[in-house]
């Protein structure tokens, strides 16, 4: 007995990815400028790249997961069309009305758009934690200019109230042209200066993205992803002003050179800070009350 579906599935499928392809060329085509800008942006930000990698890790398990759930079977299914679709609505309200969030979210939506006609509706939902915060580090990025000063500001004034609390005496001086944030520790026995890459915009950005990426991997309610994602702000911010004061006090105090304190220290902190919010996404008062699965037995 002989059957024609495998000769009828085979025109289908190079169809498919005909289609696939010409998606994909629109899509490079009307985000590159976006994506050029981003790439320009994460290579001037310190620590931008390891939030990249916190990313790359979060795709590869949602490959795997897509991969086990279901197998690459290219098709242009109505999900992926209406996906692509609203990245077409929210890429023409970002050029018309000059609003580049919806430019971000049209390329988020474009990728998941490219990604439901691989894996289907249900393969594309385990990337949804990853694109959530693909989004989140291009806009954290895009805010690098407005923020930057007022970040520096920041930790530059709470470091000098922190650094007297271990016997240091700090002088806060702000320069306005060029802008400058220093502390000036013992009269002048060492100068520290609290520059771009010292504004603590990359660690809390590996925060937030590592605290949503969890969040939503664990289907967490919406109450639960909001007070969650405030915990990773405060942390990535705190663990700043922690890395500004650790290498303050370790330079101050010993001989070693600075690049190797201040790499370092800022290596040893900022690894630190993503295990407390790692702990603080894992804590059984988070699992239970935040979590939208109830459990049965529960009245």
């Amino acid at each position: 007995m002989t059957t024609s579906r495998p000769e009828k599935s085979i025109p289908v499928l190079r169809e498919n990815l005909f289609f696939l392809f010409v998606i994909l060329a629109v899509a490079v085509i009307a985000y590159g400028p976006l994506m050029g800008g981003v790439w320009e942006m994460s290579s001037e930000t310190t620590q931008a790249f390891n939030a990249f990698v916190l990313l790359g890790v979060a795709f590869i398990d949602a490959l795997i997961t897509a991969v086990k759930t279901g197998s690459f079977q290219p098709s242009i299914n109505s999900h992926g069309l209406l996906l692509f679709g609203l990245s077409c609505l929210a890429l023409v309200i970002a050029s018309v009305a000059q609003i580049w969030p919806f430019a971000v979210l049209g390329l988020c939506l474009n990728v998941g758009a490219l990604l439901s006609f691989c894996f289907g509706r249900s393969g594309v939902r385990a990337f949804y934690p990853a694109l959530a915060g693909f989004g989140i580090i291009v806009l954290m990025l895009v805010l690098v200019p407005e923020v930057d000063e007022q970040l520096r500001l920041f930790a530059g004034r709470l470091s000098a109230w922190v650094l007297p609390l271990f016997g240091i005496r700090v002088e806060f001086v702000v320069q306005q042209v060029p802008f400058q944030v220093l502390l000036v520790a013992e009269k002048g026995a060492g100068v520290f200066s609290v520059a771009t890459e010292c504004n603590g915009l990359g660690i809390l950005m590996s925060s937030v993205v590592l605290s949503l990426i969890l969040t939503l991997k664990r289907k967490a309610s919406l109450m639960g992803i909001v007070l969650l994602l405030g915990a990773s702000m405060v942390i990535g911010l705190g663990f700043n002003v922690i890395r500004i004061v650790a290498i303050a006090l370790t330079a101050l105090q010993t001989n070693l050179r600075y690049s190797m304190i201040h790499e370092g220290m800022g290596t040893g902190v900022y690894l630190l800070a993503l295990l407390v919010v790692w702990g603080v996404n894992y804590l059984p008062i988070t699992g239970t009350r935040f979590s939208c699965h109830r459990d049965p037995e529960s009245h």
